[in-house]
């Protein structure tokens, strides 16, 4: 894969076996019922650490319309993203969904229900995503993210899947605002915060001749609006969720063709149970687009819930990709490459 930058990345053939996502949670309350505490230890064969805290924080419930956390926790953004990923309708998340999501921060956040039917998550953490980073890697901004969802017609339950086999039809709609400023670092080279943006065709935006030939982008501003739709009726459902994101405000070591950048794109997935509350296939696509490329990618398969139950269940799919703009070692995407993914989990 050669990427916008004239950069060669080779692609190297897979056959391993992997953990993916190891979990050990720790959760409950001290003091009083009121005040919970979550901790979840990350175990994998995948990343760079294969043992790690992933996510932790302490809340106190004030009442349903404000319980206040601070730890380290997922920055709001978009709807697929804040899905549990034992909760996602296939193996892992979409491709749209992990080219444009934020991930991971320290933070502080607010979460709750303004009405019966209204809710709401709100965030102020160090970054975009600063999941590992230490203090001295993060830049002075702070990252601002919301969500806020509307379920007029009754509870539309967890994750995707309707599960619960709604008697009368359920429906989500909501959408999510992210901004966040990233700096240089004190000698102007791009700051750890940054690594994690590509553009359309999987370049880094901070790799050197990204944008212009012997110049590094080192600053810029990032804004992701996103909005879904979800809706189950008696074992069916279908949901889908729109991005659009704006680089803003692009710095470099040297002059640059554009001072900012759109790109946009959305998934689509759909599930029916073929066996209630036991077997459930379902289909999806997601595609990104910009100025420098698209991808996409296909898939389906199945989900079999053991007993019926949401957490034991077991999932397999098939997903055709083209141009991955994105790269995770967790979901088998690697930046610009196209083929075949086979999936058990």
């Amino acid at each position: 894969f050669t990427d916008s930058a004239g950069v060669t990345h080779p692609i190297a053939p897979r056959n391993d076996f992997d953990i993916n996502r190891g979990r050990f949670v720790f959760s409950g309350y001290a003091f009083d019922p009121n005040m919970s505490f979550y901790t979840n230890i990350d175990y994998n064969t995948v990343a760079r650490n294969p043992v790690l805290l992933l996510l932790s924080w302490i809340s106190y419930r004030f009442g349903d319309a404000l319980t206040l956390s601070m730890g380290l926790g997922k920055v709001p953004g978009t709807w697929e993203w804040q899905v549990s990923s034992r909760f996602t309708l296939g193996t892992e998340r979409t491709m749209a969904t992990t080219f444009f999501r934020p991930s991971i921060s320290a933070g502080i956040w607010a979460q709750g229900a303004l009405r019966d039917d209204l809710f709401y998550q709100a965030m102020i953490s160090d970054g975009f995503n600063t999941f590992s980073l230490r203090a001295a890697q993060l830049d002075p901004n702070l990252a601002y993210s919301g969500l806020l969802w509307w379920e007029p017609w009754g509870s539309f339950g967890i994750g995707f899947s309707d599960l619960e086999a709604h008697d009368t039809a359920s429906i989500r709609l909501g959408c999510g605002l992210t901004y966040a400023a990233n700096d240089a670092d004190p000698i102007g080279e791009p700051g750890p915060e940054q690594t994690v943006i590509r553009l359309t065709d999987g370049t880094r935006l901070v790799e050197p001749g990204a944008l212009a030939p012997d110049v590094t982008v080192n600053e810029f501003d990032l804004s992701l609006f996103a909005m879904h739709l979800g809706w189950k009726y008696r074992g069916c459902s279908l949901s889908t969720e729109y991005f659009l994101r704006w680089l803003t405000s692009l710095t470099g070591t040297g002059a640059l063709p554009v001072d900012s950048i759109f790109d946009h794109g959305f998934f689509v997935q759909g599930g029916v149970f073929a066996v209630p509350e036991r077997l459930e296939l379902y289909a999806r696509g997601s595609h990104v687009t910009g100025d420098f490329g698209s991808g996409s990618e296909i898939s389906g398969g199945l989900n079999w819930y053991a007993g019926g139950k949401r957490g034991a269940r077991f999932t397999a799919d098939v997903a055709q990709i083209e141009d991955s703009p994105t790269s995770q070692d967790r979901t088998g995407l690697v930046a610009g490459a196209s083929g075949t993914l086979f999936r058990v989990q």
